[in-house]
């Protein structure tokens, strides 16, 4: 059985507008866990690696033009399908998270969704990763991480509220981080709709070189992310440094939703196996269908 649990810091998944997420109370938020709860499906999938992910999935809205300017320019970017699932986004923008492009057309048949992720932020302590990184042709960036080993902690902002931060320092000898994150509970999810049953890009294979892709698919329908442990909204602010944004960056009121979710990872899947991968794939039904093709 191969099992894993990740600390991430943000995902950028598509969202739709189908279901209405109830609000959550700040004392809710508050009562949350920062670490993950044990992995759910891993005796369902015994012949695949699964795991956790407990982290914040926040939308950065850049421009299209910066955008394009980063994403090679041989790969496609398909805009009609973000903007489908983001009704509302602000106009003449893309969205991204962090290091990690999606909507990008990889095999170039207008159809077929890929994220672009060049960079990969990595514990430090971790080289069995940082070589795993290196076989899909992206950079892997030794980090270290404050919290070290969970995927974010609380600080005190007042009397009344608390943030929840997580910051990754990239020269190792630094002071100064090269990503933070910082976030704060909300009344509710928004300000754009989210859909927690259809999560499009989350079913968006990985990829660096083109060549090989990660095929990891996220579950938002486990007992990690529904009842008690339903997601929870929240705003904030992210800085990013280069060159893992054009230039020093950093992006105020970043809307996004707190949630522990569980997923199954195939990995080194030839990239042009993995056609047919759309914004309108959902990762309940096609998700674990299509992972059993690529058993361990």
């Amino acid at each position: 059985m191969n099992s894993i649990t990740l600390a991430l810091t943000s995902l950028l998944f598509s969202l739709t507008s189908s279901l209405s997420v109830p609000s959550f109370t700040q004392a809710h938020f508050l009562s949350a866990r920062s670490d993950s709860s044990p992995n759910p499906i891993a005796t369902l999938y015994p012949n695949n690696v699964t795991g956790t992910i407990n982290g914040t999935i926040a939308i950065v809205p850049i421009s299209y033009q910066l955008a394009r300017s980063i994403i090679p320019a041989k790969y496609g970017i398909l805009r009609e399908a973000y903007e489908n699932q983001l009704p509302g986004f602000p106009g003449d923008s893309y969205p991204k998270i962090l290091i990690y492009y999606p909507f990008v057309d990889l095999i170039g048949d207008g159809y077929s969704s890929f994220a672009y992720e060049p960079y990969i932020l990595l514990s430090s302590e971790n080289a069995l990763a940082q070589q795993g990184a290196l076989a899909y042709g992206e950079i892997p960036v030794p980090a270290n991480f404050t919290p070290s080993l969970n995927a974010y902690a609380f600080e005190s902002v007042d009397d009344d509220s608390q943030e929840i931060f997580l910051d990754a320092y990239t020269n190792l000898s630094s002071t100064h981080p090269a990503v933070t994150t910082q976030f704060k509970p909300t009344g509710s999810i928004g300000p754009w709709p989210f859909e927690l049953q259809v999560l499009p890009t989350s079913e968006e294979p990985t990829f660096a070189d083109g060549l090989s892709c990660d095929n990891q698919i996220n579950l938002f329908n486990t007992a990690l992310s529904t009842g008690k442990n339903a997601p929870v909204g929240v705003v904030g602010n992210i800085m990013v440094k280069a060159p893992y944004f054009a230039t020093d960056t950093t992006f105020c009121d970043v809307y996004g939703i707190k949630v522990d979710i569980a997923f199954i990872e195939n990995n080194l899947v030839p990239c042009s196996e993995l056609k047919g991968y759309t914004s309108e794939r959902s990762s309940e039904h096609y998700g674990a269908e299509r992972s059993l093709d690529y058993k361990r």
